[in-house]
């Protein structure tokens, strides 16, 4: 399966990869140890990871996958994607469905993401879109609890360090988990498409501008200790507006992230397709069936709240790994080798 993608659509597909799975929650990881140094502690992340959308857009052609970084790859994803169901399914339990079987949610979610990722690529690709007015919503309602912050709250910096201060670097990366989707979609761009640092830039300060307000604005709305006890913060901010057109609007912001999450899944599988269909091969929707067979089987096997947290808390090094580490380690590799991307397509 090959496909053509705009400066447009591949910065959309990354931004709903690299937002729609920790949005909601990654604010308490990293003010946990890192406190009200978070901000700090994130735009030195942000900074490094535009550096390395830079260092990807120079060395793009060198970076291609064989058999046994396709299959990493794909444990990978597949991991990440499983860990994420079962977030979701436990965010739709506490907030909206709470004797609903989790059995059912996640069979219901997944039927709904197979019957997307079966469709044409083009859909999968432009699907992200009918997000944007939701997000447009989303950051309004959340600056109508502007009357409710503190800014007190964001000082002083460096102040009350734990013993763990330096963790806020490390679950910081979770907002720039999805990096290697620049490296991996990067050869499917158009040949009329030339992509500028201006571009790169513009998706950065993007990107980087909707997590740090999630971070600032969840720093002046709780206090340290309060934010111990609240695993969403996002959810519980929207859940102190009050609108008279809704009674409960941090229900209906779950809704618009389980659809952000849908499209999310859908995202990932169609870079799977990608990597994985590039030459055709027999029955593909019979084998995209097995695996969101084997993704809802797994999720129901783990949905427990210890292993929840287990993952939350590790996951990060897959990220680490995976989006930052492991596609340099290609690129460096292949460098040496002196072997290109078109190297490899005539090879096979």
């Amino acid at each position: 399966m090959t496909i053509q993608l705009t400066k447009v659509q591949l910065f959309l597909l990354m931004f709903v990869m690299q937002t729609g799975f920790v949005y909601t929650s990654f604010q308490n990881m990293v003010i946990e140890h890192s406190k009200r140094d978070a901000t700090i502690q994130f735009l030195v992340v942000a900074v490094i990871f535009f550096m390395q959308l830079l260092f990807f857009e120079r060395m793009h052609k060198y970076f291609f996958l064989n058999k046994f970084t396709k299959a990493l790859y794909l444990i990978y994803w597949t991991s990440y994607i499983i860990v994420f169901v079962v977030y979701i399914t436990y965010v739709l339990t506490t907030w909206v469905f709470p004797n609903t079987p989790e059995s059912v949610l996640i069979a219901i979610f997944l039927s709904v993401c197979l019957y997307a990722s079966i469709s044409r690529p083009e859909t999968a690709i432009n699907i992200g879109v009918v997000l944007i007015p939701m997000l447009l919503l989303f950051l309004l309602f959340m600056f109508l609890t502007v009357k409710n912050l503190s800014v007190t709250n964001l000082l002083p910096f460096f102040y009350d360090r734990s013993n763990t201060w330096f963790m806020g670097f490390i679950f910081s990366t979770y907002a720039f988990g999805g990096a290697e989707m620049y490296i991996v979609l990067r050869k499917y761009l158009a040949k009329s498409e030339k992509m500028p640092k201006k571009a790169l830039a513009i998706y950065f300060i993007i990107l980087t501008s909707f997590y740090l307000l999630s971070i600032t604005f969840t720093l002046m709305f709780f206090s340290l200790e309060e934010l111990k006890l609240i695993p969403e913060p996002i959810l519980y901010i929207l859940h102190s507006v009050e609108v008279t057109f809704v009674k409960r609007l941090d229900l209906f912001f779950v809704y618009i992230w389980l659809s952000w999450s849908l499209v999310t899944i859908v995202n990932y599988v169609l870079v799977i397709r990608v990597v994985y269909f590039e030459n055709k091969i027999k029955y593909p929707k019979v084998k995209l069936l097995i695996f969101f067979i084997v993704v809802g089987g797994t999720a129901n096997v783990m949905f427990r709240f210890s292993i929840l947290e287990f993952l939350k808390q590790n996951l990060v090094y897959g990220v680490i790994a995976f989006s930052f580490l492991l596609p340099i380690l290609i690129i460096v590799i292949n460098k040496l080798r002196g072997r290109t991307v078109s190297d490899s397509v005539k090879s096979s």
